[in-house]
């Protein structure tokens, strides 16, 4: 009787404990599948938000590449006009040479297409009564750019003066004691030497630059003017005897790209993208009254 007790408790411990396993087996079982199926929905969700940023990303590139289009497109059409409305040919040549540098630049994403605006043909009052007629200003972060185009072809001397003509010493009675000059020698189309004298158009455009300066204070616009003379046709050699250092002088177009290069990556910004469109209005009204 009591072996059937025994017996009777074991195979019912056993029964309960197979029981107890299976139990422990089934949960384990179904907490690996909600596991599993947690991990499936997390990877779902970061697989969405992946393909989400991307999509954004793409629409982006695809936004900033269609507007770089845009602007290079405007600024092919720009140049058209201007061509038609110069009647200097130094003038057109320097404005294409700034143009395809301001397209490169947005191509290569040195700047945006709103930190570079150039400026053709600007007039602005004196103070006087008058106007100062420039050929291009030019608008960056980091500053106003006036540039002085001299369409000058052979061997320029200048800044020439009394006092440094003794390298042409038949010229000290001629030339002036104090007021720099320009020479240019070449040849006529018969082969005959040929002479050309010019004021300094180093005085032309810081004088320009004063101009310019003054009327943008007058409208409490706060001014940072850099000058350049840019001899943009066949300059032979160029004879700089000038003692002016404030106004740099280029002779070619790579000069002129290298120029603006050292300026965009060694100079701090002055001006935002809003404050050159202010100042690009302020001066095309006083170029339009």
């Amino acid at each position: 009787m009591i072996w059937l007790i025994v017996s009777t408790l074991l195979t019912a411990s056993v029964a309960w404990l197979t029981y107890s396993v299976k139990k422990e087996k089934a949960k384990q079982k179904e907490m690996r599948n909600d596991h599993y199926q947690e991990l499936e929905a997390l990877k779902e969700i970061q697989k969405a938000a992946i393909e989400t940023a991307a999509t954004k990303y793409d629409e982006k590139i695809m936004g900033l590449s269609e507007s770089y289009q845009r602007e290079i497109e405007k600024l092919v059409i720009e140049k058209e006009e201007i061509r038609k409305n110069y009647k200097n040919q130094g003038e057109i040549v320097t404005h294409q040479i700034l143009e395809n540098f301001k397209s490169d630049l947005i191509r290569k994403k040195i700047i945006p297409p709103d930190e570079m605006i150039i400026m053709p043909n600007i007039f602005i009052p004196d103070g006087n009564g008058n106007t100062r007629q420039i050929d291009h200003i030019i608008l960056l972060a980091t500053g106003i750019y006036v540039i002085e185009t001299k369409y000058w072809k052979g061997h320029i001397v200048l800044g020439l003066t009394r006092n440094n003509s003794q390298r042409f010493s038949f010229l000290a009675d001629i030339v002036d004691s104090e007021k720099e000059e320009t020479l240019i020698f070449g040849k006529s189309e018969s082969g005959e030497l040929t002479v050309k004298t010019y004021e300094n158009p180093i005085c032309e455009v810081q004088q320009t630059a004063v101009i310019l300066s003054n009327y943008l204070q007058s409208q409490d616009i706060p001014s940072w003017i850099n000058t350049l003379v840019f001899f943009n046709y066949d300059v032979k050699e160029l004879h700089d005897w000038s003692e002016n250092s404030m106004v740099k002088r280029v002779a070619n177009k790579e000069q002129l790209h290298q120029f603006f290069i050292n300026e965009l990556t060694s100079k701090n910004r002055i001006y935002g993208a809003f404050q050159l469109n202010t100042i690009k209005h302020l001066i095309e009204n006083a170029n339009y009254h």
